[in-house]
């Protein structure tokens, strides 16, 4: 069973970047330097550590999260290696709020790219401290200086640690500035031999050291007084200073190396242990109290009660299912019984691990900062809370991810097939909640939806290949919504007599307009009774299923309001079902004068671009009749902007595949839903043309 650690003993880091950094090949070469692996596996093969899924073997590529961890000078360091490619960015998110610290691969010749810059502008708004790791140093053409440079284009402040000796073909080693010795791996990888400083590299050592030591000083009043006299400021107080600045994410270090041949890591291992933050005891995490959802701050405590937060979920088909958290409060033991407020049940963990790839490594407990793995819990899902049984129950929501930006109406090749395809995207979107699989009752579709086209394509490749199930898939309807543009006012009198009680309703409404996203409103203006009190909830619901569709395409109405102002009743034939009845035909009256008018769902689009295909972008945009709101280009040297827009959703359901074409897949784009806004002449015309033909296909199947 493996070593327990204390709080103050714990790193949480994440590898991120841009794909085909050498993020997992980063972990692989960690790995081994710590000890946990004898030989380093490789991408080809199939064999690297954190790759093991089918999946990622045929498409040599990180699809998922995966977890390593190594012992490095007494300290536990958690390694979580996430995929480069945009369309699994919800992965990565859940990553870095379970980490303390992000360690940010780029590539030593490319630079800043595309998923540095949205992962940056990620860690600079929830201030989440990053080291930088500049890989493939051997590579023909690396550029450290240039590298760097690119990283400051971002805006970030920089302090190289561990700077390379010789490049390309050269490279042969780090050069550790905090105590100014060369660090060359030994030929298994484990180790590093440790020389001087050769003497062609002392001066930009020598430099690139008193810039470090200045950064340093910065952290402290006292540091600055004793740099700006002259002092000579101690390791301590320059590991100190730096350490400081790293965790208040004012400062980011930088390393380099080359995974590949295990370069560099050991410095990077340094690095992470003496400078990189441990969680941050007294850290305080807003949630609430299920039973009564008031506010309930949880503090990250190691004599706290146990709180421990769920951010990702794996399910194996042989192994069961695992569930990765990060304990907050208190600490973890096996063989005890938890509450979930979430699911308001109770699980047992039998058994608690630590892992290093799908290798589970068992542990005795986990202490509050830390992180693991528990398995075979029966209810429990991705971003759920566990708590102690006994104590009182804490939801806390700080998994927060993306919305999903493609999707896929799906139909079952076999019809027999409905109920198992909906219990196999459960279990996707369990495992990956950046994944949703819904029933849409206004386009009565089911809707598949995702980070892109790559993703919800290995989802169905799955379900054919593994499930042997056939699906038709076609772009989703859009839920369109109607309103109304002018007041409108008029009566209906429901009156039916049959034998014994009849039905009489009588009613008098008058409908307005409301502003964009304000909703429905009932104003009862009813005096002396005309209509009795007894009969208003009617009214009310009658309003209300008329408003469930317009006139137009049958849509939902919105942002209307109606007021009742006049009415008549019979003391014998009138009820709330009969004023019900008044009102709904009431309402389709007015609404027919009120110059009623499509709307449709407008999205606030985020496009990352390389420079070179602004202009393409932009002129994009306009064509799929969008609204160009600013551009965001990063200070500096680094080449990508980011082009913010609102755009109509119907525009938007083949912009991932349409914006790789347009760029070479240098471009991704993040949208959410903004408003509705009026659509009219030939666009509104052609929907619901189209919407006429769905209703007559439904009532012809």
């Amino acid at each position: 069973m493996a070593k327990e650690y204390k709080t103050r003993d714990i790193r949480n880091v994440a590898l991120i970047g841009h794909g085909g950094t050498g993020k997992s090949t980063l972990l692989d070469a960690m790995l081994l330097a710590g000890g946990q692996i004898d030989k380093m596996g490789s991408a080809a093969a199939g064999t690297l550590v954190s790759d093991f899924d089918d999946d990622e073997k045929a498409r040599k590529m990180s699809l998922k999260c995966a977890m390593g961890f190594v012992e490095f000078e007494g300290v536990k360091i958690n390694i979580i290696d996430t995929p480069g490619t945009a369309e699994f960015v919800g992965e990565t998110r859940a990553a870095l709020q379970a980490a303390d610290c992000a360690i940010m691969v780029v590539d030593s010749v490319d630079g800043v790219q595309i998923e540095t810059e949205k992962a940056w502008r990620y860690l600079t708004e929830k201030k989440i401290p990053c080291i930088f790791f500049v890989n493939k140093m051997d590579k023909e053409r690396a550029n450290f200086n240039s590298v760097v440079d690119s990283i400051k284009g971002l805006g970030a402040k920089v302090a190289p640690l561990a700077i390379p000796s010789g490049e390309g073909d050269r490279f042969s080693g780090v050069i550790d500035l905090i105590d100014m010795k060369l660090l060359t791996p030994k030929p298994d990888g484990k180790d590093v031999a440790v020389a001087a400083v050769p003497d062609n590299a002392k001066a930009a050592a020598e430099a690139a050291k008193n810039s470090v030591v200045e950064l340093a000083a910065e952290a402290d009043d006292a540091l600055i007084e004793k740099f700006l006299d002259g002092g000579e400021l101690t390791p301590e107080e320059i590991a100190s200073g730096i350490g400081v600045m790293l965790s208040q994410a004012k400062l980011s270090p930088v390393a380099c190396g080359a995974s590949e041949k295990a370069n560099g890591v050991k410095a990077l291992l340094k690095i992470i242990r003496n400078f990189a933050p441990a969680p941050p005891v007294g850290r305080e995490y807003k949630g609430y109290n299920p039973n009564n959802n008031e506010e309930k701050i949880v503090a990250l405590n190691p004599e706290g009660s146990l709180v421990a937060v769920v951010w990702k979920t794996y399910i194996d088909q042989y192994a069961g299912r695992f569930n990765y958290l990060k304990v907050v409060s208190g600490e973890l033991n096996h063989d005890i019984e938890v509450f979930n407020p979430a699911k308001r049940d109770k699980e047992r963990i039998t058994k608690l691990f630590s892992m290093v790839g799908n290798k589970q490594v068992e542990v005795s407990k986990l202490s509050a900062g830390d992180i693991g793995v528990v398995v075979k819990l029966v209810k429990t899902s991705t971003r759920d809370t566990l708590c102690d049984a006994k104590a009182d129950p804490v939801v806390l929501p700080i998994i927060e991810l993306p919305d999903p930006v493609f999707s896929f109406a799906v139909v079952a090749a076999n019809k027999g097939d409905e109920d198992k395809i909906g219990q196999f995207f459960a279990r996707v979107s369990d495992e990956n909640p950046t994944v949703t699989y819904k029933f849409n009752a206004e386009t009565r579709e089911s809707v598949l939806s995702g980070m892109g086209e790559l993703q919800l394509s290995i989802i169905l490749n799955q379900l054919k290949e593994k499930n042997k199930i056939e699906v038709i898939t076609k772009e989703p309807r859009v839920a369109y919504r109607e309103t109304i543009t002018k007041m409108a006012e008029t009566a209906y009198k429901h009156k039916k007599q049959t034998g014994g009680h009849g039905q009489y309703g009588d009613v008098s409404i008058r409908i307005r307009p409301r502003g964009r996203g304000e909703g429905y409103e009932f104003i009862d203006s009813i005096v002396g009774g005309v209509v009795p009190k007894q009969y208003i909830p009617g009214v009310q619901k009658g309003i209300i299923e008329s408003l469930e569709e317009g006139i137009l395409g049958k849509f939902p109405v919105v942002d209307m309001s109606a007021e009742l102002y006049f009415g008549s009743y019979h003391d014998v034939d009138s009820s709330e079902m009969s004023f019900k009845i008044a009102a709904r035909n009431c309402i389709k009256k007015a609404m027919e004068m009120a110059g009623p008018q499509l709307l449709e769902p407008i999205m606030e689009v985020s496009v990352f671009v390389d420079k070179e295909f602004m202009g393409d972008i932009l002129s994009d945009i306009t064509s799929r009749r969008g609204r160009v709101l600013g551009m965001d280009s990063a200070e500096g040297s680094s080449n990508i902007s980011v082009v913010k827009a609102t755009v109509p959703l119907a525009e938007m359901l083949r912009y991932t595949i349409d914006l790789r074409a347009m760029t070479s897949g240098k471009a991704t784009f993040e949208m959410k839903f903004s408003h509705y806004d009026p659509i009219s002449g030939r666009d509104a015309d052609k929907i619901l043309e189209e919407r006429r033909k769905q209703f007559e296909e439904e009532a012809n199947k």
